[in-house]
């Protein structure tokens, strides 16, 4: 019976041995390059993110930290999210970090039709900056305080040039549903916002803007209108392509949507139709200065591929319903009908 503590001690030995090179090849074996945030996906257990932190370098063994899970019962408390871990955190901060959620992103909303300045009021409420902060980025240079736009964002996004000098960034912050890490400020939403932007005007639309010798700006500005003005995807066309003509005859727009742009009245008056304004549609013939808000993807759609009728006229009852006219006089007689009872 002697034999069989020595070979208690060899098999010990030999577990020994095996648990060694297993720890040795786990902080030698080559990783990937330190990501910028570290995503714990819905879902994943202490295992799975023992292993993304491993291959990401952001600890050095996988036992060790999820030792350090089980011990303090954190592996049941870890989020979902998307985190920025700071350099030289150790185990036991990381772990804190994926357990207080402290990281875990928000998503903030840009609704079609939107203004520059009803974004501005989600991102302070959101923490990503201030008011003013992004309005003096995005507002036309010298509006509001505003500021020239860096050249860096130009070149970044081609989409941008062609615009008229000191136009701002009015119509090219993409509606969407946007994900933010607490910290994150306005060049993150600039980026997300703007790239978001050109990944939705694919180059076939480019091409097909190009085609039909409009510019990037002329097209947004078209857009922006039709979103304010009408709903379906259909009637947008139908509109897209009475203006598109009567812009082209030099003949005013006529379009509200323009003149509540610049006025403080939501209601404007025969007036305020006289007010000098380039976005002033009734005065002045053709696009106005820039658009008017940020279109969804239907309108840019619809201010491409506008359909074309016998229509000079529109307006929207009071139901909703868009009402076309082929002339003037038809317009007065639809306005009493659907407007002034």
């Amino acid at each position: 019976m002697r034999p069989l503590p020595r070979l208690l001690i060899f098999i010990a030995i030999g577990f020994l041995a095996v648990f060694l090179a297993f720890c040795l090849f786990e902080w030698s074996a080559p990783r990937s390059a330190r990501q910028e945030f570290f995503v714990v996906s819905r879902g994943q257990n202490i295992l799975q993110v023992a292993q993304d932190l491993r291959s990401q370098s952001y600890i050095k063994s996988k036992i060790v930290f999820i030792s350090q899970a089980f011990f303090n019962g954190d592996y049941k408390r870890i989020k979902a999210g998307k985190y920025k871990l700071a350099q030289g955190l150790d185990d036991r901060e990381i772990l804190a970090e994926l357990v207080s959620g402290q990281n875990v992103p928000k998503y903030l909303t840009v609704i079609p039709g939107w203004t520059i300045k009803d974004i501005s009021k989600t991102l302070e409420k959101n923490g990503i900056c201030e008011k003013e902060e992004f309005l003096a980025s995005a507002l036309p240079a010298g509006q509001n305080g505003s500021k020239a736009e860096a050249p860096s964002l130009a070149e970044k996004f081609d989409f941008l040039s062609g615009r008229p000098e000191g136009a701002g960034l009015e119509g090219y912050f993409f509606p969407d549903t946007y994900q933010f890490i607490p910290g994150s400020a306005l060049d993150d939403f600039l980026e997300a916002s703007l790239s978001n932007f050109g990944r939705k005007l694919t180059p076939g639309l480019r091409e097909e803007i190009k085609d039909k010798q409009k510019t990037i700006f002329q097209i947004i500005t078209m857009a922006s209108l039709l979103e304010k003005e009408v709903k379906t995807l259909e009637d947008k066309k139908i509109v897209s392509g009475i203006l598109w003509k009567r812009a082209e005859h030099k003949l005013p727009l006529e379009v509200d949507s323009s003149l509540l742009y610049f006025l403080v009245s939501d209601h404007p008056d025969l007036e305020d139709k006289n007010a000098d304004s380039l976005y002033n549609t009734y005065k002045y013939g053709g696009l106005p200065a820039g658009p008017i808000c940020n279109p969804g993807l239907d309108s840019i759609l619809a201010a491409i591929y506008p359909q074309e009728s016998d229509y000079w006229f529109y307006l929207t009852a009071k139901d909703g319903q868009t009402i076309f006219s082929k002339n003037y006089g038809e317009h007065l007689i639809n306005k009493a009908k659907y407007l002034d009872n």
